[in-house]
């Protein structure tokens, strides 16, 4: 299967999107266009050659306190809140898992937060783990615990260079 990554448009259909997780599920089939239009983040999709949606993530700024970051790490980051690009949401459908989009879609929010941090300040990525098979997701491509986090969700970061 091929795939194109786009930026949000009601054009491409997102009726039959389904990966499993209702809220992601919802999420893009009724509350993104109005994230979209209040800038609340940005919504990267992926689509399939009928332009059916078949992925998704979300980009969105933010801060997170000095403390929450390991100590190895803290000599090199400002001492202050550290500027983030947060993934807000990821999710691939059903009919694709196992097909790479997954990797691919967080490799290109990846390169599009290191564009935006060339210019801005944005020293990391930082994502909440939905539940144990998102976060070891995440694990698996090089993020880490932020300290200081608590409840069912892991709070995980990715040290932009």
């Amino acid at each position: 299967m091929t795939w194109v990554f786009v930026d949000f448009d009601k054009k491409y259909n997102r009726s039959e999107f389904d990966c499993g997780e209702p809220d992601l599920n919802i999420y893009l089939k009724t509350q993104m266009s109005q994230d979209v239009i209040r800038k609340a983040n940005v919504s990267v999709l992926a689509v399939n050659q009928q332009n059916e949606v078949i992925g998704f993530y979300t980009l969105s700024s933010g801060a997170v306190e000095f403390t929450n970051f390991p100590e190895a790490l803290k000599k090199k980051i400002a001492p202050y809140p550290v500027p983030i690009a947060r993934i807000g949401r990821l999710a691939v459908d059903n009919t694709t898992k196992g097909q790479g989009l997954g990797k691919e879609l967080l490799f290109h929010a990846i390169d599009r937060v290191e564009e935006v941090s060339l210019k801005l300040g944005v020293r990391a990525i930082v994502v909440d783990a939905k539940n144990q098979r998102a976060e070891d997701f995440y694990l698996k491509y090089g993020f880490e615990y932020l300290q200081n986090t608590s409840g069912p969700r892991k709070s995980l970061f990715l040290i932009i260079d």
